[in-house]
């Protein structure tokens, strides 16, 4: 038996000297082509890169739909004023300052534009952030606010703000920063959460952070500020050199667009909120503990 199975194995080995050239001869000019599938993009990551799905026509109704018109703001970088007695420190909600003294004019910036770095030179600037107007007048930035009604210069006068040091500011928000996709709204009209789908805004591309982008269309309410009144919303750039979507936020209130509210159960705005988790993950969020996110 072990001579058998030994003679077929010589046998095997000879067949693989012999005809194996030939084989690889006949086979050396046939390619065979495998084309693999792309796998689905998970909604966190969508949302993450403006690539939500447009809704459905039946999701866009007209007791969901509002006349909007756009402004847009920034974090601008200032300095500490140490030598000038007008200078003003930001104040928290209890009145106790937690800034350098800025500016008039730096101040105002804070209250108008609802976040700012302070840079003193020698230390990592530090961010703040307009949380409300709740505190009594500390300084008057009418002059600085032109035409705006006396109810946004009223707000600017009382402006009261909050540090925070996460770069989305996840430390001190409940929905985090997202450039072209945070908006400040009136509270009063538009509720804080409340995702809005801008069919003008979809399709329009720009850079963001170094990268090309094309929008969805989708944006969410999760900021406020001084100078936000009525329709009127402002939609948080991160970058003083962009100018967003000139014919879109055009910062003229005769100006409108469509907006549409996209109910909280639509898989767009489940992603929008997942995609908030995934951003602050890593980030203890006020009033809520940290929740296990999906992995994308």
């Amino acid at each position: 038996m072990k001579r058998l199975l030994c003679a077929l194995l010589l046998v095997f080995a000879a067949g693989v000297i012999f005809i194996g050239p030939h084989l690889r001869n006949a086979f050396a000019g046939t390619s065979v082509d495998i084309t693999l599938g792309r796998a689905p993009m998970h909604p966190t990551q969508q949302a993450l890169n403006f690539m939500l799905d447009q809704p459905g026509d039946a999701a866009l109704t007209a007791k969901r739909k509002s006349k909007l018109w756009a402004t847009y703001y920034h974090m601008p970088t200032v300095r500490p004023s140490w030598t000038s007695v007008a200078a003003k420190p930001l104040l928290d909600r209890k009145s106790n300052p937690i800034s350098p003294p800025l500016a008039i004019k730096d101040w105002c910036d804070a209250a108008m534009q609802g976040s700012i770095w302070v840079d003193n030179g020698k230390d990592a600037p530090t961010a703040y952030m307009y949380v409300d107007s709740g505190g009594p007048d500390q300084v008057t930035c009418d002059r600085h606010f032109g035409e705006l009604s006396e109810r946004i210069k009223s707000a600017t006068r009382r402006a009261r703000f909050a540090p925070f040091h996460h770069p989305q500011a996840c430390d001190v928000r409940v929905i985090p920063l997202m450039a072209f996709r945070t908006i400040a709204v009136d509270r009063d009209r538009i509720k804080m959460g409340t995702v809005l789908y801008v069919p003008q805004l979809r399709g329009k591309t720009f850079w963001n952070a170094g990268e090309f982008y094309t929008h969805d269309g989708y944006l969410i309410a999760s900021d406020t500020g001084g100078a936000i009144e009525g329709n009127h919303i402002d939609m948080f750039v991160d970058d003083a050199g962009v100018d967003p979507f000139p014919d879109i936020v055009r910062s003229n209130s005769r100006s409108t667009f469509d907006a549409y509210v996209v109910d909280k159960k639509d898989p767009a705005a489940i992603a929008l909120n997942d995609a908030a988790e995934e951003i602050c993950k890593d980030s203890d969020r006020p009033g809520r503990k940290r929740k296990k996110t999906v992995s994308i």
